[in-house]
């Protein structure tokens, strides 16, 4: 692996993990041999069809931070005679639909968790939060909850993060902070990962004042 790679792979493990950074880098080259790319090519390829993989799997319009950096790198580097071709971002068009829950009230932890579960092909839904915590485990037992508590805690520690997925050999894991705790969904493989990350990435907590 060359630096740029590693480089890559090291902004992309900020919002996925390890191995899902890998394989969205995988994608991107195209079989392309990666110590054949100049860093012209290095953005283009960054700014093109990484920026669309990456998009296909995270609710995103654009580079995150560290991709950013290294395109401002990389640009750097190329010389002013080759330049570098303005390709035209692809953009996420959406309209807001941001979906509020109240984190102290019992009933609407245990709604939002009973919708989620209810969902095509999810294994197991978990809201962690400092008002308590809801559960839908199905056929997994209780130290599923002891791994995401782990998970989230190590997440948090290398700094805030939006959304995290993971994919084992039979289920994948999305993650989503909240307030001072975490939604996470287990699903089977087959399930829509791209509009399961887009749909807990609208989910924010609010603090209703009681009057």
């Amino acid at each position: 692996m060359n630096d740029i790679e590693r480089k890559i792979i090291e902004a992309l493990s900020q919002v996925v993990s390890p191995m899902a950074a890998h394989n969205l880098l995988k994608r991107a080259l195209r079989g392309q041999s990666p110590d054949l790319l100049g860093p012209r090519s290095w953005v283009e390829l960054i700014e093109g069809s990484l920026q669309r993989e990456l998009m296909g799997v995270l609710p995103v319009s654009g580079l995150t931070p560290g991709l950013q950096k290294l395109v401002r790198q990389l640009r750097a580097q190329t010389p002013p005679t080759e330049g570098v071709r303005d390709p035209t971002r692809p953009t996420l068009e959406t309209t807001d639909l941001t979906e509020y829950v109240a984190l102290e009230r019992k009933q609407d932890r245990e709604a939002l968790v009973l919708e989620l579960a209810r969902g095509e092909g999810v294994l197991a839904v978990v809201l962690d939060s400092a008002h308590g915590r809801e559960a839908r485990l199905g056929a997994y037992a209780d130290g599923l909850v002891d791994l995401l508590n782990t998970v989230h805690r190590l997440l948090d520690r290398k700094g805030s993060y939006r959304v995290f997925y993971t994919v084992f050999s039979e289920a994948q894991l999305v993650l989503r902070p909240l307030d001072r705790g975490y939604l996470a969904v287990l699903t089977r493989n087959e399930t829509n990962l791209g509009q399961l990350l887009y749909r807990m990435s609208k989910i924010e907590a609010i603090q209703v004042v009681e009057r």
